[in-house]
């Protein structure tokens, strides 16, 4: 038996043999070490490693879920793990399906399609628990315009990292399945979360709530020169920030943006830069390192993009 499952077993005997309060005591203080080792995926560029880590920290945080369901902070981490571990490995596996030279993946894409959608709902799912245990209700609130209006405004900056995961979860889903007209249907939730997170948070996760709303005026319909300004808005916010790179934000400039404006020059040397960017960032190097993939990736596949 492995460390890592004896470490799991420990745990689990350790909640179950204690009495409900010190029950609940040890599943907060595991969810406190949890969300630093969550970060710490983030700051690890061995890719091979951090996918094979995931699903058993996804797993173990799940058994602890059981004993304490409406713990807020292992709600959040789940949706955090379940995004990254989809976006960093599946959804790249995905794309290169669709547009790269390696044609062996075909035969799997419906699979991978499968697996990208099963883990972003599971995020989302999460995420919405998450938010549902500070706000009741906000389930079928979500579902309405108006009272999701009403919701938001109603939420403060501890809402900020549930509803961040509860949209990157979202958002991921609608753009790697924009033939469903039902989950199109909840793309406005999209713009309305991450307004809102701009407005309590705007520096959370590299600003990533800029980088939603980049991508997601280019890409879902309907399409107008309009929507690419307000892309290019969010780009330039992106770029502002002075805390080190975050090359997702140039990945998602190009491969939405300057795709959608059929600028196929600027779209390779953009491409080109990331995957020689000699500073990656140590606090986002693996979504630095997933930038450098996924630009190989659409380089390689460049005339899917431009007709």
């Amino acid at each position: 038996m492995n460390s890592l499952c004896r470490l799991f077993l420990c745990i689990i005997l350790a909640i179950s043999l204690s009495s409900c309060s010190t029950r609940i005591i040890i599943v907060n203080e595991i969810s406190n070490i949890s969300e630093i080792g969550a970060v710490a995926f983030e700051q690890d560029d061995d890719l091979d490693m951090v996918e094979k880590g995931i699903p058993g920290n996804i797993k173990l945080l799940e058994v602890i879920l059981e004993n304490n369901p409406g713990n807020y902070k292992i709600l959040v981490l789940l949706s955090r793990l379940y995004a990254a571990y989809s976006f960093g490995f599946f959804e790249g596996r995905l794309e290169s399906s669709l547009i790269g030279k390696d044609h062996s993946l075909l035969s799997g894409h419906n699979l991978l399609r499968e697996n990208v959608n099963r883990y972003y709902l599971r995020g989302a799912d999460y995420a919405l628990r998450a938010i549902e245990s500070r706000h009741p209700g906000a389930d079928k609130k979500l579902k309405i315009p108006a009272s999701a209006d009403y919701l938001l405004k109603a939420m403060d900056k501890e809402d900020v990292r549930a509803l961040f995961w509860y949209g990157f979860n979202l958002s991921s889903l609608i753009n790697n399945n924009r033939d469903s007209v039902l989950l199109l249907s909840k793309a406005y939730l999209i713009e309305k979360i991450m307004k809102r997170i701009i407005e309590l948070d705007p520096e959370y996760f590299f600003g990533g709530s800029h980088l939603i709303l980049l991508s997601y005026y280019s890409s879902l319909p309907p399409y107008s020169d309009e929507k690419l300004d307000l892309s290019l808005f969010h780009y330039k916010k992106l770029k502002e920030r002075r805390d080190g790179p975050f090359l997702l934000a140039d990945l998602y400039f190009a491969r939405y943006y300057l795709s959608r404006k059929q600028e196929k020059e600027k779209f390779e040397n953009i491409m080109k830069d990331i995957l020689n960017h000699s500073d990656r960032g140590k606090e986002c190097i693996f979504y630095n390192k997933i930038a450098a993939q996924r630009a190989k990736i659409y380089l390689e596949g460049i005339d899917y993009f431009f007709q």
